[in-house]
């Protein structure tokens, strides 16, 4: 096989941002700079293992680990730490690799000296008026840091924030992947080492910043000179998840490939009881499933409704207690568990995973609805009940780019009705579909317009040319039986 000197030209990174929808954004805007993103990870244990392979990989070159501070964000819980140590570790294994530090945290914060004291210079903070990001700027800082001036004022710290004494190094992160059991219960024992660990500022250590930094690594010795960069101020108050990094428009069309690469994920709420995003969760997990991506639909509700599917697919006598996944048609299905963790299942060989929640307001996990690259709302397309969908648009967290409302059994004129009564929604109106499990034609044309592909029109062509062929093939062969 020919080597790609074009392909091994190009620059490798990985994006690690637990917004799946601004990772993918970014990724286009590297990509479009002609850089190789060779993974976008959510989340941290997805991040740690890919970096193990690529370290076993001596073909693969790593240029550049793009990291957001929110990425060890579990729900109420920041654990910056943690993220502290495993970036400590990614700067051990892979020395020769540029990490750039996209942070929500304020100047101030001691993670960022923290980074300061390992050498980790390209840091970026966010603000709520700030430009842009730079891609230019952060390809340059692939090649070559930002000079130690620009983040000499990180080193000092506020010293109220609770945060370890980091002069004696960060905590030791050991990786183990030698499958999904030893690696739960390593995942356990490292969480409540870290928590045992954990040692909070005391008032009365006085000990100045600059006599804990130590180790930091020689400046750039290069004398090329280095555009100074104007690194903005973050925001002065918590951030909310829905809030992005702002991204320059493209100027070049990114062509869009006829499949989804990638993982992909896909969350379907409700905004009350009873509208069926059980069986809308289905019915998206078997569309995708019919057009030859592997699909894992999860049960996130808490209904326990899984047990009886897998009851009427496999039968009355069946032991629903020997797996906690079953398969019907090519969709995996899983079954709702106490100690559910989205990152078990995103190392999976699944490139779809739809999220059945059940009802917004009653969801444990909420945080996993706002991080889906597509947001599906099951709401009634009823009148007395679109109140509903108003009080769930009132909500701070709600993404309208990426959220789409799924309006069961009404016209396309209550549809229209809708989408003014609610400026700037996306809105479906989904047909009566009363077997999930078996395809439609008016369902997968809606799902065509949700996915942004043409499956059912290019399936429908498909069929109208083979039957134009075989009506032409029936006709030559008529025409040469009567000539004979």
């Amino acid at each position: 096989m020919v080597p790609d000197f074009e392909q091994m030209k190009k620059k490798n990174i990985i994006i690690a941002i637990p917004n799946p929808a601004f990772a993918e954004a970014l990724k286009k805007h590297f990509e479009n700079e002609n850089i190789n993103v060779l993974e976008v990870c959510v989340v941290v244990d997805h991040l740690v293992e890919r970096l193990h392979l690529i370290k076993e990989d001596p073909s693969i070159t790593l240029d550049g680990i793009i990291i957001s501070s929110s990425l060890a964000v579990k729900q109420s819980d920041k654990r910056h730490e943690f993220l502290a140590d495993v970036i400590d570790r990614i700067r051990e294994d892979f020395s020769d690799s540029s990490i750039i530090f996209l942070s929500d945290e304020k100047q101030g914060h001691p993670m960022l000296a923290e980074l300061v004291s390992m050498g980790i210079y390209n840091i970026f903070l966010k603000s709520q008026k700030s430009e842009p990001l730079n891609i230019k700027q952060l390809i340059k800082c692939i090649e070559s840091p930002l000079p130690y001036s620009e983040v000499k004022k990180y080193r000092n710290y506020d010293q109220g924030i609770s945060w370890r004494r980091f002069v004696n190094g960060a905590q030791t992160i050991t990786i183990n992947i030698e499958g999904q059991n030893k690696d739960k219960a390593h995942r356990r024992q490292e969480k409540q080492s870290l928590r045992e660990s954990e040692v909070a500022s005391n008032a009365s250590d006085e000990i100045e910043i600059s006599e804990k930094i130590h180790n930091v690594e020689q400046l750039p010795k290069n004398n090329k000179p280095i555009t100074k960069t104007v690194l903005p101020d973050i925001m002065e108050e918590e951030l909310e998840e829905s809030d992005f990094w702002v991204l320059p428009d493209l100027k070049q069309k990114i062509v869009v490939r006829d499949r989804i690469v990638g993982k992909s994920v896909i969350s379907v709420v409700g905004v009350e009881n009873g509208v069926g995003t059980t069986h809308s969760s289905i019915l998206i997990a078997n569309y995708l499933a019919s057009h030859g991506y592997t699909v894992k639909l999860l049960e996130l509700s808490g209904n326990n409704e899984f047990v009886f599917i897998e009851k009427a697919y496999e039968g009355k006598n069946v032991n629903t207690r020997l797996s906690d996944e079953f398969e019907i048609e090519g969709v995996t299905y899983v079954k709702s568990t106490d100690d559910f963790e989205m990152a078990d299942h995103l190392n999976s060989e699944h490139t779809h995973f739809v999220l059945d929640m059940g009802t917004y307001d009653t969801s444990e996990h909420i945080p996993e609805f706002h991080r889906a690259s597509t947001q599906i709302v099951v709401a009634s397309g009823s009148e007395w009940k679109q109140h509903y969908i108003k009080r769930f648009l009132s909500s701070n967290l709600v993404d309208l780019e990426r959220c789409i409302f799924m309006i069961p059994l009404v016209s396309k004129q209550s549809i229209v009705d809708i989408k003014k009564d609610h400026d700037g929604i996306r809105a479906l109106d989904i047909p009566f579909h009363s077997d999930p499990f078996d395809s439609q034609d008016d369902t997968d044309e809606q799902f065509d317009l949700v996915f942004d592909r043409g499956f059912t029109k290019k399936k429908r062509m498909i069929k109208r040319s083979i039957l134009i062929l075989a009506i032409i093939i029936l006709m030559f062969l008529l025409i040469f039986f009567i000539s004979k």
